[in-house]
């Protein structure tokens, strides 16, 4: 038996300024606003919510705090602007139930089943190793529409995405520590290890009097297709890496990003630049690496793609014995906003043509990038004392 998962329903997304972040999410990223929460679930929950849609299968709920008992004020009064739920579809709620108690998950309440004319709606939600973010189960196979709380202006599922976002690729996730989520995911949900790596700058440098690793590993559910990527600081440099930062920057663990996936990628960043949206620079002699590095990871085939014209949107580049993917990160929202309250968060656009994985090669792309982005803003120091008596 597993967890009867079948896909993602949306992820809620806290915010100190719902102005703010809905301007971000529809004019930088695309997205459209379909619905909000009713009068009734404002005063009830004591917090204005937003629904947003990327594309069919993307939808965000930015959430605002009315009143200081909200759980979006509890969150916020931790941390910044961040997810706090991640909503997964089951296709019983009664099985993932039956399926979760004898795994000791934590409930954070008892199953709800609420209805409205558009029909009925059962969830459960559940804690997680994540500090505050928490998975929400929702079985809506009897319900014709987003949510009870909601009243929606168009239906869910039914927007294109102009930047051609299709669904979430993925969710990533940094900790201090791995151990506790990694239990988390095989203990308690019943995934399955997918993907690992492990390396730090000395590996490439070993005279760096600092610098900085970490260790991922990507957890997921087979029958679903949802996978978690899931990253932990490496010592000898361990308050040097971004994911230490992060988790500073967090003020705890988190999601560190949410991967769009597209069809076309040089499309969707012609749009994206258009718009404003900030992404990280690919760094000096990233494209001078990319043919050793396709070599060395076995991949054999063509690129479709011209390297030109992904050198000049800054798109990494990787690839394996099944084929290639080709990404792009964009800048944190701390940074898109100007405002550290905005947050670590930031997004991934992600075209597969062939690779199902997550791109060794990129990974450490990605990695050295951000921290050539971190010495440039002075979060990482040239040495770090050790913590020793």
């Amino acid at each position: 038996m597993t967890l009867p998962l079948s896909g993602i329903h949306s992820y809620e997304h806290y915010v100190t300024d719902l102005d703010r972040a809905e301007r971000f999410y529809t004019q930088t990223l695309g997205f459209k606003r379909i619905g909000q929460s009713t009068v009734a679930a404002t005063a009830k929950d004591g917090t204005r919510r937003l629904v947003l849609a990327g594309g069919p299968k993307i939808h965000v709920i930015l959430t605002k705090p009315e009143t200081d008992w909200s759980v979006a004020a509890k969150y916020l009064a931790l941390h910044p602007e961040g997810i706090g739920f991640l909503n997964f579809r089951v296709s019983s709620l009664d099985k993932a139930v039956n399926f979760l108690k004898p795994r000791r998950a934590t409930f954070l309440y008892e199953p709800q089943v609420t209805s409205d004319r558009h029909g009925s709606m059962a969830q459960v939600a559940i804690a997680t190793a994540l500090d505050d973010v928490n998975i929400r189960l929702v079985d809506d196979s009897r319900y014709d529409g987003f949510g009870p709380t909601f009243d929606l202006t168009q239906k869910a599922g039914s927007i294109a995405s102009p930047f051609g976002f299709l669904d979430v690729d993925h969710f990533t996730a940094n900790v201090r520590t791995l151990v506790p989520l990694n239990a988390f995911y095989k203990s308690v949900l019943g995934f399955e290890k997918f993907w690992e790596i492990e390396f730090h700058t000395n590996d490439v440098n070993p005279n760096l009097p600092a610098g900085s690793g970490l260790y991922s590993e990507v957890w997921w559910h087979p029958a679903s297709g949802i996978k978690f990527a899931n990253n932990e600081p490496l010592a000898p440099f361990f308050r040097n890496s971004q994911i230490d930062i992060y988790c500073r920057d967090n003020h705890g663990s988190g999601i560190q990003h949410v991967a769009l996936r597209v069809d076309n990628i040089l499309q969707t960043m012609q749009t994206a630049h258009k718009a404003g949206c900030k992404f990280l620079k690919a760094g000096q002699g990233y494209y001078d690496r990319v043919g050793t590095r396709l070599e060395n990871s076995g991949f054999r085939g063509k690129i479709a793609e011209d390297m030109q014209a992904l050198k000049k949107n800054d798109i990494l580049l990787d690839g394996g014995p099944k084929g290639y993917l080709l990404q792009i990160f964009s800048h944190e929202l701390a940074r898109q906003f100007g405002d550290v309250k905005g947050g670590p968060l930031f997004y991934e656009i992600i075209q597969r043509a062939g690779d199902d994985g997550f791109g060794g090669g990129n990974f450490r792309a990605l990695f050295e990038t951000i921290e050539i982005d971190q010495i440039a803003l002075k979060k990482v120091a040239d040495q770090l004392p050790l913590e020793v008596l």
